[in-house]
């Protein structure tokens, strides 16, 4: 009887020991699940933020500086991109006339390739109440574009927009449906519909005999 006795509570406490084994296993993987589980979401969630920060870039081709500035810089690890509030973005090339760039934010995406890049670039996405300015000099007339949405290439210092832009210059007023810029070949592109009102008293001088019957000071173009 004390044999088989022990016998019993050898089984039982085998059967407890495997029973709790189990249990104890269990709660490492539901655990492990959890964190796991968490850890996805803090992923997904912005990892770090930088308030009233202020950096300077340079850009691939080693010629062209950029003072990015903004209220608060976020940055989201699961797409690896950044936000940044009150974007300001000031060109500071000492051979071409500085550009600001400002808006309500931005959105910087890292090394992406379009259709027809050798290799892909970083992109920074300004979005609402765009507002590109160049103050005149080097010959250069002073420069405003206002626009909803403009995508900058910094590496080859281009930008390009397919929302509807105001271009604003000493002597006329362009309104277009989209551009391309290129900073480095100083070239614009305008691929949609393109409507210009030019005032002719900044591109001619008066003359003392013009008579009232003169040119009008006004015109339009349509593209």
């Amino acid at each position: 009887m004390n044999a088989d006795r022990i016998r019993v509570w050898l089984l039982v406490t085998i059967m407890g020991l495997i029973m709790l084994g189990s249990f104890w296993v269990y709660e490492v993987m539901r655990r492990n699940a959890e964190l796991a589980a968490a850890s996805n979401q803090v992923r997904s969630a912005p990892d770090y933020f930088v308030e009233q920060f202020n950096f300077v870039r340079l850009s691939q081709s080693g010629k062209t500086n950029y003072r990015v500035t903004g209220e608060k810089l976020t940055h989201f690890p699961k797409e690896d991109e950044f936000e940044i509030i009150q974007p300001r973005i000031v060109g500071i090339d000492q051979e071409q006339t500085p550009m600001n760039i400002r808006a309500d934010r931005a959105v910087i995406k890292q090394k992406v390739k379009e259709d027809g890049q050798a290799k892909p670039e970083d992109q920074i996405h300004m979005l609402g109440n765009v507002l590109v300015e160049r103050s005149s000099a080097k010959g250069q007339a002073a420069l405003k574009l206002e626009t909803e949405a403009l995508i900058l290439f910094p590496d080859s210092e281009r930008m390009r927009t397919d929302a509807p832009v105001v271009m604003t210059t000493a002597n006329a007023v362009l309104n277009t449906l989209g551009l391309e810029a290129n900073n480095t070949t100083q070239q614009i592109t305008f691929p949609g519909r393109t409507k210009m009102v030019i005032d002719n008293a900044h591109l001619q001088k008066a003359d003392a005999t013009t008579n009232s019957k003169a040119q009008p000071p006004r015109r339009q173009l349509r593209k």
